[in-house]
């Protein structure tokens, strides 16, 4: 199959990109730069899709990858210039090409910072920021322009080595031997190997019919407390965990402006991947094997505190 994947040069579409032509399919990349291009991807565009449209002539299917994530204060036309004019721009490249499937990335965000009881395709979304907001403009826009062609997945927090986001500091913190208060938290939280992920790109785009939204989620939740400790072990060291009222916590973080990285800490966010599983999916490993495994590579890579 002879697809193009944008954002190839960042984490989550290089990862899908190295998987796919690991498996033997031709991979053409969005970047923008081309000296971070995975090895056995062909560069196809080089710069910002919102201001310029590749040559879809002759591919089969796209994963649209790229995008703005993990700034904070980002000035809403930063959001929908990254995260929807370049989704349609493309959106409409294949649509002239003929694309045969168009696999947007969007984000389990969409649904909110936390959800009461267990998440599915069913649950309404309720993003509470503008990243989020973002993503199901986008998502909406394209069902318009593409209709059966798409189909979107939401991941949860993607982890790996050498993941993005909240965890890397999760790690600096355990490492540098800081005493954690979150013994007492108890939640259940959902998250998602990138290889996973990139198995189920891969799933989805050479499946006859597939779904038109699918949740990407490693079946098995886990509470704070453990994925701490899942970490640490990893590491080698003991994870210094305390107890402390999760109350006094919580207005703690609302005091300092930092109640959003409680919520995504302490909240629970559990999600059932229905469709995925539909389709055969399965992880590779334990979650808390993915979380030894990027704890492991986070100490090889950072020799000092």
């Amino acid at each position: 199959m002879r697809v193009f994947v944008s954002g190839a040069s960042g984490y989550v579409g290089g990862g899908i990109a190295r998987h796919l032509a690991a498996r033997g399919h031709e991979v053409l990349g969005g970047v923008r730069r081309p000296s971070k291009l995975p090895e056995n991807v062909t560069p196809l565009l080089t710069g910002d899709l919102a201001d310029q449209a590749p040559d879809l002539s002759g591919v089969d299917a796209v994963v649209h990858a790229a995008g703005l994530a993990h700034i904070r204060n980002a000035p809403p036309e930063a959001w929908e210039r990254a995260n929807v004019q370049a989704a349609e721009t493309l959106a409409r490249a294949a649509l002239a090409a003929g694309v045969r499937r168009f696999v947007l990335i969007s984000s389990i965000g969409v649904l909110g910072r936390t959800v009461s009881g267990i998440a599915d395709e069913a649950t309404p979304p309720n993003p509470a920021d503008a990243y989020a907001s973002s993503k199901l403009t986008a998502e909406i826009r394209l069902r318009a322009l593409l209709g059966k062609r798409l189909c979107v997945l939401r991941p949860a927090a993607i982890i790996g080595p050498g993941c993005p986001g909240n965890l890397p500091l999760l790690l600096k913190l355990l490492r540098l031997g800081v005493p954690l208060p979150f013994a007492s938290i108890r939640n259940s939280r959902s998250f998602i190997a990138l290889g996973d992920l990139a198995r189920l790109v891969e799933l989805v785009l050479l499946a006859e019919t597939a779904p038109s939204l699918v949740l990407a989620a490693h079946p098995e939740p886990i509470s704070t407390p453990a994925l701490i400790r899942a970490l640490a072990e990893g590491m080698g060291i003991p994870p210094r965990l305390l107890p402390f009222p999760p109350a006094l916590l919580a207005l703690a973080a609302k005091i300092t402006g930092r109640g959003a990285m409680w919520q995504s800490l302490a909240g629970s966010f559990a999600v059932t991947p229905r469709a995925a599983l539909a389709m055969g999916w399965k992880p590779a490993e334990t979650l808390a094997e993915t979380l030894r495994i990027t704890s492991r590579y986070y100490n090889t890579t950072h020799k000092t505190p």
